[in-house]
């Protein structure tokens, strides 16, 4: 028995033989690899103990851009720099409302080297200058086709995207054609509609659009509730929005919210499970997007401090910070190290007005009579690249700084739209089933 028991114990174990000859063949493969590649001889080494680098593809998906080279879009974008002569008024304004169809196609990252299947979506949008259409970014976000169709016209036509910002949830189209743009029997002719301001709370608005539920132009009505900072959902960004009780629902996006025969707004979103709550995108960020796009031929994205601040209701917190009566504003909690005033600013700072504006305990600035909002809208409203005046406490002390603004450049995107991912894909031994997509 014993001399069975050492036969047994002196005979190689099948398992143990098989994972002997496997370390080898990678220790073969490591060291042909080694005699290629001499700088990345150790590390090699290294891992062919317990992995076998069976494959590595890096790609880098091309981004998907507008065609901006063409002299239909070169044209459309230079009468921004234009004011109309002429608008739409009565019965013309629905004349200048459009419908905007969309086939898109959203990049699938768990599976990154291809596309969920394609799909079709409409929206809304309307003329603001010769050969130029305003509607939402959300309702073009990851086209491949895009066709708009004119009031009381049962043919659609081209379009081309000219400019997007999706922090803004705004985008540009033109078309080519000039059957779109030219009168027609069952149609007037197109003109561009007039923006206006901001409308006072409780003021008369109308919304137009092509929502869910027909094929026809449909207008419904509301008032002016409140004017706030607000999320816009499409990108996660916090500007100014103005809600109104009128219905908004899918298909309304990018419809022109109308005083009269005056655009002042932009129709891009609800909130859900809520009765008739609806916001529209104000006339100052809407002229913001329109002089980025004249200006840089495309829009660079919104101005950002770049910090992260708590406010300064509490009144032993101020008297912590050596805030006297008089004094208000926010506390700087953390900075992004991205950005230019990272190298002025510091955490603890109080930031008590921004280009000459106090900023109450808050976080509010004022804004009209009786009315307040968040300072947060003053520095997101300011041209990119402009300067800003800044009073902060530090220790005791009044500082004074100019900051240069500029949009956040964040490690990792806060939204990708209109361009595919880029991957990495690493695998374990040859044969084995175990895979990883790194994005």
């Amino acid at each position: 028995l014993l001399q069975h028991c050492s036969r047994r114990l002196a005979a190689p174990i099948p398992a143990c033989t098989a994972v002997l000859q496997q370390q080898q063949r990678q220790q073969q493969h490591a060291r042909h690899i080694s005699s290629l590649l001499p700088s990345l001889a150790p590390q090699l080494q290294q891992k062919s103990v317990n992995r076998h680098i069976c494959s590595s593809t890096a790609a880098k998906a091309p981004v998907i851009k507008p065609k901006w080279d063409t002299e239909t879009a070169r044209k459309a974008l230079a009468s921004l720099a234009h004011e109309p002569t002429e608008f739409a008024r009565g019965v013309e304004v629905l004349d200048s409302i459009v419908k905007v169809y969309t086939v898109f196609s959203r990049p699938d990252y768990f599976l990154p080297w291809q596309n969920h299947p394609k799909r079709e979506s409409t929206g809304t949008g309307f003329v603001i200058r010769d050969r130029l259409i305003l509607t939402n970014a959300h309702v073009v976000a990851d086209q491949t086709y895009v066709t708009v169709k004119r009031h009381g016209s049962g043919t659609k036509y081209r379009a081309d995207v000219v400019g997007v910002g999706h922090d803004v949830d705004l985008a540009l189209l033109t078309v080519e054609d000039d059957a779109f743009w030219e009168s027609a029997e069952d149609a007037g002719t197109m003109k561009p509609l007039q923006l206006g301001d901001v409308p006072q709370l409780q003021e008369q608005v109308l919304v137009v659009g092509y929502p869910t539920g027909g094929d026809n132009t449909s207008i419904t009505s509301g008032v002016v509730s409140r004017l706030e900072v607000t999320q816009y959902v499409h990108a996660a960004s916090h500007l100014m929005a103005i809600q109104i009780d009128a219905a908004i629902n899918p298909g309304n996006s990018g419809g022109p919210a109308l005083r009269g025969d005056v655009v002042v707004g932009v129709a891009f979103q609800n909130l859900p499970h809520a009765d008739n709550i609806g916001y529209i995108i104000p006339l100052p960020v809407v002229r913001r997007f329109l002089s980025e796009v004249m200006l840089y031929g495309h829009y660079r994205g919104f101005c950002s401090l770049g910090i992260v601040f708590q406010t300064m209701d509490n009144p032993h917190l101020r008297r912590a910070l050596g805030m006297t009566p008089q004094q208000s504003g926010v506390m700087i909690n953390r900075i992004q190290p991205t950005t230019s005033t990272a190298q002025v600013l510091r955490k603890g700072d109080v930031l008590l007005e921004f280009d000459g504006v106090p900023i109450a305990n808050d976080g509010t600035v004022h804004f009209r009579a009786r009315e307040r909002i968040f300072f947060t809208s003053l520095i997101t409203l300011k041209p990119t690249g402009s300067t800003a005046h800044v009073k902060v406490l530090r220790e005791g002390a009044v500082l004074e700084y100019d900051l240069t603004l500029d949009p956040l450049q964040t490690l990792v995107p806060v939204h990708k739209y209109d361009q595919l991912p880029s991957y990495f894909i690493y695998a374990g031994a040859p044969g084995s089933t175990a895979c990883a997509v790194q994005l």
